[in-house]
Order: structure tokens, then sequence, then C-alpha cells
């Protein structure tokens, strides 16, 4: 998990950005876990996409979450300061108080994470912001 200064305050996220252009989502996800927490993955299996819709600017920004695995466990994750990320470590979600993770990974990891263990099929998320965050759902 990375945690991230962003304009709404100081979050726990999973490392992610966006895709390139050429670029695969799975290649995109392995890049990101890269350059965000200095750690090298392959990419398992889509654990869901989502929809972020951006009603203040009429966009929406489409992704996807994936599980991974570490190509060598013995590497410790390393904060990216010119990313805004000031924190990252591995750490159990379940652990972190009200509010201190990002309102996505919220919505996914509270789906995902009790079941993590188990085959299922992806998911899909929906979430809505305005200009001053995202709106209840």
């Amino acid at each position: 998990m990375i945690r991230q200064e962003r304009r709404t305050g100081v979050r726990w996220e999973v490392p992610g950005g966006g895709q390139e252009a050429g670029e695969t989502l799975e290649a995109a996800a392995v890049r990101e876990a890269r350059e965000e927490a200095g750690v090298d993955v392959s990419v398992d299996r889509l654990i869901c996409t989502y929809a972020s819709y951006r009603l203040h600017t009429g966009t929406v920004v489409l992704g996807a979450f994936y599980r991974g695995t570490l190509v060598d466990t013995d590497v410790e994750p390393v904060p990216q300061l010119d990313e805004g990320i000031v924190e990252v470590r591995w750490l159990d979600p379940r652990s972190l108080g009200e509010g201190e993770l990002g309102p996505l990974t919220q919505r996914v990891l509270d789906r995902w994470w009790p079941a993590r263990d188990q085959a299922a099929a992806p998911f899909h998320v929906e979430l809505w912001r305005d200009r001053n965050g995202y709106l209840p759902g």
C-alpha cells in the first residue's frame, strides 16, 4: 500500500495511475507498482474494473485492479517522493482507521478482501465525484 498526499489529504491507496499509449492495463499495473512502490510484480488476475465519474468536468476515468505477485519476495517497498508518496509498506487494510483509505480503494477492498483467497469472478465498481470529492454511495 502507498500513503500518498492528495489535494483532499493523505490516504492509503494501492499503487496505480494512468495507462500510457499502446500499453495494456496489465503492463500499466506492473509499471505503476515499480514507479510508485519500487517493487517488481507480475499480474496474476483481474480483481475488478471501475468507473469514476467526474461530474464537475463531464469526464469518466476507467480502470482496473489486478492481483499481483512480487517478482523478488525479499524486496522492501520504497516511497517515491516525486510522486507525492510519503510512505509505502505491506499492511492489512483492515488495520487502518475510518477514512484512512482512499474512497475507490476502500470500495474495492470492502468487496474483495474478505474473499481474496477464493477464485471469484471480477466485479465492477462505480463512483461519482464533484469538485469537492467523492459522493457517498
